[in-house]
């Protein structure tokens, strides 16, 4: 991705305004340091986010991907996972798949 012609403020504000209409809750943002790692979570929702600076290393049981600045991810519900960012850190936005009730 070319970053001189799409910052990654015009990136971070496009995926902010588009969760809802993707049945995502609003995003939150998250900063790690270097090499910092989340430890082993599982969600039973999606996860949608975009890493803004560094990378992340999103490790599962078989398989590990290496997420970019730039870079939308997504995680699939109840699946064990471990991030970790590399070395300058990893700055990123998450958001949580909305539940619908149904009545």
């Amino acid at each position: 991705m070319d970053m001189s012609v799409i910052s990654i403020e015009s990136l971070a504000i496009e995926f902010s305004q588009t969760l809802t209409a993707r049945g995502f809750y609003k995003g939150s943002l998250r900063h790690f340091s270097p090499y910092q790692s989340s430890g082993v979570l599982q969600s039973n929702r999606e996860v949608l986010g975009l890493v803004l600076l560094g990378e992340l290393l999103v490790e599962f049981s078989d398989s590990q991907w290496v997420i970019e600045m730039g870079t939308e991810f997504f995680l699939p519900p109840n699946v064990y996972f471990q991030a970790t960012a590399g070395e300058q850190g990893a700055h990123f936005l998450f958001a949580r798949q909305r539940i619908h009730l149904d009545s």
